[in-house]
C-alpha cells in the first residue's frame, strides 16, 4: 500500500489505484503530510476550505473524512484514526512516496559529501524516480498550493544537487540541457543558472554561459531591483576572462564525416483516409520548436498506426536533414519479448558513427551519450510497435531541433505527463472511408456490380484498416471470384475471423488481437474475456463489475487497462465499448479459456444486476405502481426520475438482451422481472413492439415457474400490453385468467389493478358496461385499502368509461375528483390522463378555450414524463381545439408535432389521419 502525494494524490494497492481530487484530496493531503500526528478538526478545516470557513466546520470534516476511509476501505486500507481533538492517519514504513524521496535524497547527499558521485547519481536519480507530475494535482486552495510550492522546491533541490554531481562526473552537455529547460521554467532561480553557465562554458560555448548571465541580470534587477550573487558574480568574470587559442587542426586528418541515417521502411503503397490524423500531426511536432517535438500515435491493433507514421515521416523527411532513425520495439508481438532500450540505443549510436566498442557498457550511459550526439542534431525518431512509456523514454533526444513519432497500442498517457508528448488517438474509418478504401483497391466497377457484398464486407469489418486489407488482398488474388464467397464468411460468426486471414501471419486479425490479450495482466484479461460473452458490445461501468463480481472501482481500474490497450473504447463517461472483432476474438477466448460455470455464474450475475437495477429506475419512474420483490433492488442506489430516464435510454439495448439471456440460462423469475422493470420506460417512450415481446418473454418464464402469484402479475401486464397493441381478445383473455390467479393468491390489490386494466379493454373492445362494472370494482378496492392514488385512477378511468357511455355530467365529476387527488398527492401521469380526459369533455360541450387550457397543461405534463405516445395524442387534440376557434396556425403547429411523433412510432393510422388534417 503506498500514497502518493508527488503529483496527484493516490493511494495505490496492487494494481488499484485510487484518486483523490477537490476537497477529499486537500484533506487527505493534510493528514498525509502530517502522517503519525494527530491533526485537528480546525487545522484540518482550514487546510480544506480557504476563508471564511463555512457553516458547521466541524460537522463537514467528519463527513469528509468519512468518504475518505470509504475510499480507502475500498481499497484495502483502514489507515485514519479518530484522536481527540482531530485525526491522525498511521502509515507503514514506505507508505508514502515523499519519505521514499527523502529516504534517497538523503543517501544521495551523503554519497556526494564522501565524493562518491557516480553512487550520489544512483542515488538522485533514485530519489527523482518518486516524482510523478505537479505535487497535489488536482487540487485546489491556498493551502494546498503552498504545499505544492513547498514540495517542487525540494524537487528543484534535488535536480540542481544532481546537475552538480553531473558536472563533477564530466558530462556538461547533459547538464546544458537539462538545466537550460529548468531555468527556462525558473527565470529568477541563481543556482540553476549558475549550473548551467557552467555547463556551457564547459562545452566551449562561452558566449552562450555570458548570454545566460545577462538574461538572468536583467530580470533580476528589473523585477527584484537585486544584482545576482557574488558566486555568480565572479563566475562571469572567470568566464570573461581570455580563452587559450584553438589547436590548430592537422591538415593531414580531415574530419570524419557525420552519419545522416536514413532508417525509415518503404512508405505504404494505396494510403488513404486519414487527412485529418495528418493535419493533427503537423500541428503536434510543430507546435514549440524551442523543445523535443513528440506524438504518439495510438489505437488497437490493425487500425493503421505504422502506415499514418510512415506516411507522415516519408513526407517531412525535409525537416530532418541529420536523419532518421527507426525501430520496431515488438511490443505486441507474439513472436517474441519487446526490445529492451538497452538494445535499441547500441543500435542507433552505432547508426550515429559510434564504433561498437566505443558503446558503454551503462545503460545510463548510453542514454547520455545518445542525447549528446543529437543534442545539434535536427533528426526524426519513429518509435514504432511501443509496449509502455518505460520502453520509450530513455530513447528520447535532450536536444529541441530532434522529433519522435511514437506508435503504440497502448495510450502511454504518461508520457504527455512526463515529456508533454501530444497524444493522437487513431479511430476505425467511416462507413465512407472504408467504402473509399475497398473503391481504391478493387475497382469501382467490381463494387457497383455487387452492393449487396460490398455492404457486408463493409458492416463486418467494422473500419478496421487491417480488416479492410485482408478483405481487399482475398478479393484481389481471386478476381474472378464474386464477393459474395467471401460474404458468406463474414455472415457466420464461427467462420468471420477466419475470413479475416490470409495466411501470412503479419496480417492475421486474430493473431493481431492475441497480441493485445497477451499483454493484460491476468484480471484485466478475466475481464476483457467476460466482456466478450456479454451480448451486446457496450456495457456500463456497474454492468461490467457485476459481470466481473466485483467493486466498482476495481472494475473500473480494470477496465482503464483495457482501454489503454485500446481493447476497449469509452464513448462516454463510464460506459465502455468493444468492437465487433475483438468482441469476437474475446468470445472466441472465453469459450475455450473460461470453464462453462465459470462463464454461467457472470451471466447470471449481470442478469441479476440488471433485473435489480431496472426495478429501482423503474421506481423512480413511477412510484406508485404495483410492489413487487426484487432480489438486491434495495441496494441499487436511489434514482431520480430523469436519472432513471437516461439510465434505461443508455442501456436498453443491453437490458433486452439482458431479458433474452436470462430466458437461456433459465433464470426465470429474473425474465418475468426484468419485462416488469422494463414496462413503464417502454410504454413512456413508444417502443411498443419490444414492449409486446418482453412480455411475451416473460409468459413463457411464468408458465416454468407456476405459482398464482408470479402468473397473475405477469397475466395482468401481458393482457394490458396487448391492448395498446390491438389483440383485444387475447387481452381480455389473459386479464380474466389474471383475475382468477389473484383471487386464489389473496391479492386484493392485484385484483384493483386488473379490474382497471380490464374495464379500460373492454371499453375499448366496444363493451363499455361491462367495462363499467370492472371499473366500479377497482374503486371499491382501492377505497377500501386506503390507497388515494390507485382511487385517483379508478376515478380518472370511471371518468373515461362514462364519456364513452354520453354521461358527460358523471364523466366529469370522477375526473375532477381524480384530479384533486392526484394533485394532491403530486402524480403527474395521473394528472396528466385525467386532464386529458376533461379536454376531451371541454371539447364536447363547445368550450374549446377550456379544452386548450386542459390540453396545455396535460402534454407539458406528458413531455416532462417523456411520454411521447400519449404526447402525440394530446397534440392531435390540441390542434383540433385550436382549430375550433379559428386558430390555424397554432392546430396546423400542434398538428405537424403530432406527426413528427407518429411517424418514428410507425403509427401509420394516426399519421394518415394527421395528414388528412393537415391536407398533405
Amino acid at each position: 500500500m503506498l500514497f502518493r502525494l508527488l503529483g496527484p494524490v493516490l493511494l495505490e494497492q496492487g494494481a488499484q489505484r485510487v484518486a483523490f481530487t477537490g476537497k477529499q484530496g486537500a484533506l487527505l493531503a493534510a493528514l498525509l503530510l502530517d502522517a503519525g500526528r494527530v491533526v485537528s478538526v480546525q487545522r484540518l478545516a482550514e487546510s480544506v476550505w480557504d476563508p471564511p470557513l463555512p457553516s458547521a466546520p466541524a460537522s463537514r470534516v467528519r463527513m469528509l473524512v468519512s468518504e475518505v476511509r470509504r475510499a480507502c476501505a475500498a481499497a484495502g486500507a483502514d489507515v485514519i484514526e479518530t484522536q481527540r481533538p482531530g485525526y491522525v492517519l498511521r502509515l507503514a514504513e514506505g507508505g508514502l512516496d515523499l519519505d521514499g524521496f527523502q529516504v534517497r535524497l538523503g543517501a544521495a547527499r551523503e554519497s556526494a559529501a564522501a565524493g562518491r558521485p557516480d553512487e550520489a547519481l544512483a542515488h538522485y536519480e533514485d530519489a527523482l524516480a518518486w516524482w510523478h507530475g505537479t505535487p497535489l494535482d488536482g487540487i485546489t486552495g491556498s493551502f494546498a498550493e503552498a504545499q505544492a510550492v513547498r514540495l517542487a522546491g525540494l524537487r528543484l533541490d534535488a535536480l540542481e544537487e544532481r546537475l552538480a554531481v553531473l558536472l563533477d562526473l564530466g558530462r556538461p552537455a547533459d547538464v546544458a540541457t537539462e538545466a537550460g529547460a529548468l531555468a527556462a521554467a525558473n527565470p529568477l532561480r541563481e543556482r540553476l543558472h549558475e549550473l548551467l553557465m557552467r555547463a556551457l562554458y564547459a562545452s566551449g560555448r562561452r558566449t552562450e554561459a555570458l548570454d545566460v548571465y545577462r538574461a538572468l541580470r536583467r530580470r533580476m534587477v528589473d523585477e527584484l531591483g537585486l544584482e545576482p550573487a557574488h558566486q555568480l558574480q565572479r563566475l562571469h568574470q572567470r568566464i570573461l576572462q581570455p580563452e587559450p587559442p584553438p589547436a590548430a587542426p592537422r591538415p593531414d586528418r580531415p574530419p570524419p564525416a557525420v552519419p545522416v541515417p536514413s532508417q525509415l521502411p518503404a512508405a505504404p503503397p494505396r494510403f488513404t483516409n486519414r487527412d485529418r490524423e495528418l493535419s493533427e500531426l503537423d500541428r503536434l511536432l510543430s507546435a514549440d520548436p524551442g523543445s523535443v517535438g513528440m506524438a504518439v500515435i495510438s489505437g488497437p491493433g490493425g487500425v493503421g498506426k505504422t502506415w499514418l507514421a510512415l506516411h507522415w515521416a516519408h513526407a517531412h523527411r525535409d525537416r530532418y536533414p541529420d536523419g532518421q532513425l527507426f525501430v520496431n520495439l515488438h511490443g505486441f508481438d507474439s513472436a517474441g519479448e519487446p526490445v529492451p532500450p538497452g538494445t535499441v540505443l547500441r543500435r542507433f549510436l552505432q547508426a550515429l558513427g559510434l564504433p561498437p566498442a566505443a558503446v558503454p557498457g551503462d545503460a545510463d550511459a548510453q542514454a547520455a551519450l545518445y542525447r549528446s550526439l543529437l543534442a545539434d542534431r535536427r533528426m526524426l525518431v519513429v518509435l514504432d510497435n511501443a509496449r509502455d512509456a518505460a520502453q520509450v523514454t530513455p530513447l528520447i533526444p535532450g536536444g529541441p531541433g530532434c522529433s519522435v513519432l511514437v506508435t503504440s497500442r497502448n495510450a502511454l498517457a504518461g508520457l504527455h505527463t512526463t515529456h508533454a508528448a501530444r497524444l493522437l488517438e487513431v479511430a476505425v474509418f467511416s462507413d465512407d472511408e472504408a467504402r473509399r478504401m475497398l473503391s481504391r483497391h478493387l475497382g469501382p466497377e467490381r463494387l457497383a456490380a455487387d452492393p449487396a457484398s460490398v455492404a457486408v464486407l463493409l458492416e463486418h469489418a467494422g473500419g478496421l484498416p487491417l480488416a479492410l486489407g485482408v478483405l481487399a488482398a482475398r478479393a484481389a488474388a481471386h478476381p474472378a471470384f464474386p464477393l459474395s464467397v467471401l460474404a458468406d464468411e463474414l455472415r457466420d460468426p464461427d467462420t468471420r475471423l477466419d475470413a479475416l486471414q490470409t495466411g501470412d501471419l503479419g496480417i492475421d486479425l486474430r493473431t493481431v488481437i492475441a497480441a493485445s490479450y497477451a499483454a493484460l495482466d491476468a484480471p484485466a484479461a478475466r475481464l476483457f474475456l467476460l466482456l466478450g460473452v456479454v451480448p451486446v458490445a457496450e456495457a456500463g461501468l456497474p454492468a461490467a463489475a457485476a459481470l466481473a463480481g466485483l467493486p466498482a472501482a476495481r472494475a473500473r481500474v480494470l477496465l482503464a487497462a483495457l482501454e489503454a490497450a485500446n481493447l476497449v473504447r469509452q464513448p462516454s463517461p463510464g460506459r465502455y465499448r468493444m468492437h465487433d472483432l475483438i468482441r469476437l476474438y474475446a468470445a472466441e477466448r472465453a469459450a475455450a479459456d473460461l470453464p462453462a460455470d465459470a462463464r454461467d455464474a457472470a451471466l447470471t450475475r449481470l442478469v441479476r444486476h440488471c433485473a435489480a437495477t431496472a426495478y429501482a429506475a423503474d421506481r423512480a419512474l413511477y412510484p406508485h405502481r404495483y410492489v413487487i420483490e426484487v432480489a438486491g433492488a434495495a441496494d441499487v442506489p436511489a434514482f431520480s426520475e430523469p436519472a432513471a430516464m437516461a439510465w434505461f435510454e443508455s442501456e436498453l439495448p443491453g437490458l433486452l438482451a439482458a431479458q433474452r439471456l436470462a430466458a437461456g440460462l433459465g433464470l426465470d423469475t429474473e425474465t418475468w422481472q426484468l419485462a416488469y422493470g422494463l414496462n413503464t420506460y417502454l410504454m413512456r417512450r413508444a417502443h411498443l413492439a419490444e414492449r409486446v415481446a418482453s412480455w411475451d418473454v416473460a409468459l413463457a418464464a411464468a408458465d416454468r415457474l407456476g405459482g398464482d402469484l408470479v402468473g397473475a402479475i405477469v397475466r395482468w401486464h401481458a393482457g394490458s400490453v396487448c391492448g395498446v397493441a390491438g389483440r383485444l381478445d387475447e387481452g381480455v383473455a389473459h386479464l380474466e385468467r389474471a383475475l382468477q390467479l389473484f383471487r386464489a393468491a389473496d391479492d386484493p390489490a392485484g385484483l384493483a389493478h386488473t379490474h382497471h386494466m380490464l374495464a379500460w379493454l373492454l371499453t375499448v373492445r366496444g363493451e363499455p358496461a361491462q367495462g363499467l362494472a370492472h371499473g366500479q370494482a377497482a374503486l371499491a378496492h382501492h377505497r377500501a385499502a386506503g390507497e388515494p392514488i390507485w382511487e385517483a385512477n379508478s376515478l380518472s378511468g370511471l371518468g373515461w368509461i362514462h364519456m364513452q357511455l354520453g354521461d358527460d355530467e358523471q364523466a366529469r365529476a370522477c375526473c375532477e375528483q381524480a384530479l384533486t387527488l392526484f394533485r394532491r398527492h403530486d402524480d403527474s401521469s395521473g394528472e396528466s390522463a385525467t386532464l386529458d380526459s376533461l379536454g376531451r369533455l371541454a371539447s364536447r360541450r363547445g368550450d374549446h378555450e377550456s379544452a386548450v387550457g386542459h390540453y396545455a397543461r396535460c402534454l407539458a405534463l406528458r413531455e416532462s414524463n417523456g411520454n411521447t405516445w400519449q404526447a402525440a395524442d394530446t397534440l392531435v387534440a390540441l390542434g383540433d381545439s385550436h382549430h375550433a376557434l379559428g386558430d390555424a396556425d397554432a392546430a396546423e403547429t400542434a398538428w405537424r408535432a403530432a406527426l413528427a411523433l407518429y411517424e418514428p412510432h410507425h403509427r401509420h393510422a394516426d399519421v394518415a389521419r394527421v395528414r388528412a388534417r393537415l391536407g398533405l
